[in-house]
């Protein structure tokens, strides 16, 4: 698929200068492809005339560049999964398990999107909403995970969860993660749970903080439909959707939760396995392999 319009996502704190986007930009433009930009970041190309205004219907891009980290990407999947545009991360810095490409490997990786030498992965999604007195509110999809969580200095909270309808577990806990197997190496992995391959398709139920100590980590089938109660009184409980949205949640709230009808599709390389990136980001032990340009060996 040739390239015509890229739609672009800036973190502003990772590229203050916005040297990155600038380039990014230039090189979009001489390929005669059309850039569209936040409003708030137009002002800063006054003299192009192939820059217009990122804004819906986005099912006209053919795809989306995050320039950030990992939370910028996620904010572009949720604005590109519903129109299924392929997002490409490029990573200014931090963590970076979902961002592809260093600022380094730009002048590599860039011609080769442009002449269509990459791959797409697909990766599950979750959806759901909050039920409240039996009314929905708060409906929601996300790539990485669900977080019911305390709010600061609140005592443990007790979540009633059912997987299916079937009862399972009250957690007594400081929060519950559920989270896909891409959201694995997130606030999942944080909380003690374990990482998973992306293109297995499961979700991950994982404690924060339990009181018991036999509440451990489960990995369900991803079409289970998982239910959470919420069962604390009088006390602060939020609902945060990959840590960037944000729901407050009440006594006898009702979070259902399921794999969702979106998919994220990524951007990826060949040279770039799962694999290698978590060998270099969790720093693991062994051999080190020459680098070779675009590789691993890239930092």
């Amino acid at each position: 698929m040739k390239i015509k319009k890229a739609g672009l996502i800036v973190n502003e704190e990772r590229d203050k200068s916005l040297q990155i986007t600038k380039k990014l930009v230039k090189f979009l433009q001489e390929q005669g492809v059309d850039v569209f930009l936040p409003e708030n970041l137009i002002s800063q190309f006054p003299e192009s005339k192939l820059i217009h205004t990122l804004s819906e219907p986005y099912h006209e891009l053919n795809i989306f560049f995050s320039l950030g980290g990992d939370g910028t990407l996620l904010s572009a999947t949720r604005l590109a999964s519903p129109h299924a545009i392929p997002v490409c991360g490029i990573n200014l810095g931090g963590l970076g398990f979902l961002t592809q490409i260093g600022i380094e490997e730009i002048d590599y990786y860039l011609p080769q999107i442009l002449i269509n030498n990459y791959q797409i992965e697909e990766r599950m999604m979750l959806s759901g909403y909050i039920l409240r007195k039996g009314k929905k509110n708060g409906n929601f999809y996300c790539l990485n995970d669900v977080v019911v969580s305390k709010k600061l200095f609140a005592r443990l909270i007790d979540l009633e969860m059912f997987i299916n309808e079937e009862y399972v577990i009250q957690y007594a806990a400081d929060g519950l993660i559920i989270s896909t197997s891409t959201g694995s190496t997130a606030y999942s992995l944080s909380a003690g749970g374990p990482i998973i391959y992306p293109d297995i398709k499961t979700i991950i139920v994982t404690p924060i903080c339990p009181h018991t100590l036999s509440a451990r980590t489960l990995v369900v089938h991803h079409n289970d439909h998982i239910k959470i109660i919420v069962r604390s009184r009088g006390q602060e409980v939020m609902l945060t959707i990959d840590g960037q949205e944000g729901f407050d949640l009440a006594e006898n709230d009702v979070i259902s939760i399921h794999k969702s009808k979106y998919k994220t599709l990524l951007v990826t390389f060949p040279r770039k396995s799962f694999y290698s990136i978590l060998r270099r980001k969790l720093k693991w032990s062994g051999r080190v392999i020459p680098n070779i340009a675009g590789d691993e060996g890239r930092s």
